[in-house]
């Protein structure tokens, strides 16, 4: 599963139609200087006017509720990039707001809209967030992550504690967290508790964590109680800000075009989607979210195994993304549930812990026991195990006694996450569309056909004309050089072609006249070459250098790594020539052998040990000269 192809976050702010007036007072407003000349060093926001808030009205739904009374304002901020930070960031806060009777008032704020905080009236932040890719800071969160960075701040008057999610696939695991971490220590506040860094999606830690940290707010001293909120105020107005469509506003796109691009049981398709006035844009190497319907087959089976009826009733997730322009209802189908907003494919052990509470059977209670009998945590393999080979519906024909109340099984369900997929256009070639090269999953589990939800969303449960929710995710790190003349190396096996599609229409759009060498490779040239056609003119008209490894084709098994060494003067000289390298697809064997092969490529034709060769590599990396769009 590709994690970049792979959030949501709290409730949305729905923007009800803002009138001219509101247009020109919010002008006035974010036009005025924001941060004192004379102490550049502080964060800081002018007042807001109250006259500016009144003449908002009703146009935006409040996104914070004002406290009731005197309370300790505490502030949890998350930074994401598919959205189980904001997940663990939202139990955080239910945990808070019950102690003390009420005494304490947790209040989220993703870290993407860090300008909205006035640290210099927050007392106790809870810091939560994930490391992207190999050791960067959440897209979004990249903003704020730069700013502590860049100034010197004194939050002396600031206690605070990091959790650090990250992978432990990757080699900078928690890097992230990790500097958070060190940015606050920096700026002089004070750590209430060690960083505790999870692997992925631990609930066990998660939950230790919370616990934890709820155990201490009582506990703290110097936290002082307010009867009022900034941010309740603040955040009508910075509502009206954001853009048209995003991740928590998507864009409820018409498929225009889809085309399959291979023969074979290997399916590969072409799709494109409208643009229309959602104003989106993007940039070659950025990511195309979608947001995808679970199987409606599925979503039947599941419902008659609950006993149910699809148009029971149930209340919306208030983290549900907003679906139309208008916000979402307090309540929706039992059907609708469980095909927008519920993962029923990944689940959580605190599932099988409520049937097993519940399970009437005494075999089916005894299952359970065993399977949870080593905790719930990444230690217990056999659990893992389980959860990785069975769905919802499994789970639920196995334990056919179990049946707690739906809201109960809905509380434990995770989310439907958004897939992302590298974007295989260019807007300076259309500006109007979208498009996505798409590898559809499909696969045999317990004696019946299981399949990827996004990707057979699109391939076999839409038709063209019909709509699907989509965002653009920005993807900072993997970017075509600013000069034109730069020679590039593309390497891309498999669907990895999709962004050099985007990279190679991007470039002659604009006239670039930079070298443009790409290797590609796959099973066979009959079967599974993606965009053969195109590829093979661009390559004719000599706009770039196609070198092509089919992997099937002989009895001899050739790889693009295989490539790379037979044309290896023509990457030491790009590489001297100061190109840039490009690598997207496979980062658990693919890209470290691609990765191996340039350095000894470096080795020989540079008289220069393997050591060198990889600092060599590394220093083309910090200067942004190689760069990677890899997944597990």
């Amino acid at each position: 599963m590709d994690l970049k192809k792979l959030v949501l976050k709290p409730k949305t702010l729905a923007l009800l139609g803002a009138s001219s007036t509101v247009t020109y007072l919010l002008y006035k407003f974010f036009t005025q200087p924001s941060v004192s000349k004379d102490e550049g060093d502080k964060f800081q926001f002018n007042a807001i006017d109250p006259s500016l808030v009144k003449q908002i009205k009703k146009e935006v739904k409040e996104r914070f509720i004002k406290p009731n009374g005197e309370v300790v304002p505490i502030l949890i901020f998350y930074g994401t990039e598919y959205g189980l930070s904001a997940e663990v960031a939202k139990k955080l806060e239910e945990q808070i707001n019950k102690l003390g009777d009420g005494q304490f008032w947790a209040r989220i704020v993703d870290m993407e809209e860090y300008e909205l905080i006035e640290f210099e009236k927050e007392q106790l932040v809870l810091i939560i967030t994930s490391t992207y890719g190999d050791g960067v800071p959440p897209t979004t969160a990249r903003p704020f992550f730069d700013y502590l960075a860049a100034n010197q701040l004194n939050l002396s008057h600031i206690q605070f504690c990091v959790l650090a999610l990250g992978d432990r696939s990757y080699p900078h695991y928690c890097a992230a967290g990790k500097q958070m971490d060190k940015d606050f220590e920096r700026c002089q506040s004070k750590r209430i508790k060690d960083r505790v860094e999870v692997d992925q999606e631990d609930w066990t830690i998660f939950d230790r964590w919370i616990d934890s940290v709820c155990g201490m707010v009582p506990q703290l001293s110097g936290l002082e109680k307010r009867n009022d909120d900034y941010l309740y105020e603040k955040a009508k107005i910075f509502a009206l800000t954001q853009g048209k469509h995003n991740k928590k506003k998507p864009y409820y796109s018409k498929l225009l075009v889809k085309r399959v691009l291979t023969k074979g049981d290997k399916v590969g398709i072409h799709l494109e989607f409208e643009l229309g006035d959602s104003e989106l844009k993007y940039i070659p190497g950025d990511a195309l979210a979608i947001l995808p319907d679970n199987p409606a087959s599925e979503v039947s089976a599941i419902i008659s195994l609950l006993k149910l009826s699809a148009s029971t009733k149930v209340s919306t997730p208030g983290w549900h993304y907003q679906e139309t322009d208008q916000p979402n209802p307090s309540q929706i189908t039992l059907s609708h549930i469980l095909t927008k907003c519920y993962d029923i494919h990944n689940l959580k052990p605190e599932l099988l812990q409520l049937l097993r509470d519940s399970a009437k059977d005494a075999s089916q209670k005894e299952k359970l026991t065993a399977l949870l009998e080593k905790g719930t945590g990444k230690i217990n393999q056999v659990l893992v195990e389980f959860l990785e080979n069975h769905h919802l519906v499994d789970v639920l024909k196995m334990f056919s006694s179990a049946r707690p109340p739906i809201d109960d099984i809905l509380a434990q369900l995770a989310k439907l996450l958004p897939r992302y997929y590298s974007i295989a256009s260019s807007m300076k070639s259309n500006e109007k569309t979208v498009s996505l090269c798409v590898a559809v999953v499909k696969y045999d589990l317990h004696g019946s056909e299981r399949v990827g939800i996004a990707s057979t969303h699109m391939a076999d449960r839409m038709n063209v004309g019909d709509r699907v929710s989509i965002f653009v995710n920005n993807n900072p790190d993997f970017r075509l050089p600013a000069d034109g003349n730069t020679p590039v190396l593309m390497i891309g096996p498999g669907t990895g072609i999709a962004p050099f599609i985007s990279f190679i229409e991007e470039r002659k759009a604009l006239g670039h006249t930079g070298e443009n060498h790409l290797f590609f490779g796959c099973r066979r040239s009959d079967e599974d070459f993606l965009y053969k056609e195109e590829l093979e003119k661009y390559n004719s008209d000599g706009f770039i250098k196609l070198y092509t490894a089919f992997s099937r084709e002989t009895s001899q098994k050739v790889y693009v790594q295989n490539r790379l060494l037979e044309n290896s003067q023509q990457i030491i000289d790009l590489i001297n020539n100061n190109g840039n390298i490009y690598i997207c697809g496979d980062a658990k064997s693919m890209a470290p052998q691609v990765h191996e092969t340039l350095s000894l490529i470096i080795c020989k034709h540079m008289s220069i040990d393997e050591a060198d060769a990889q600092a060599m590599l590394h220093n083309m990396e910090v200067n942004h000269r190689y760069q990677k769009d890899v997944w597990f």
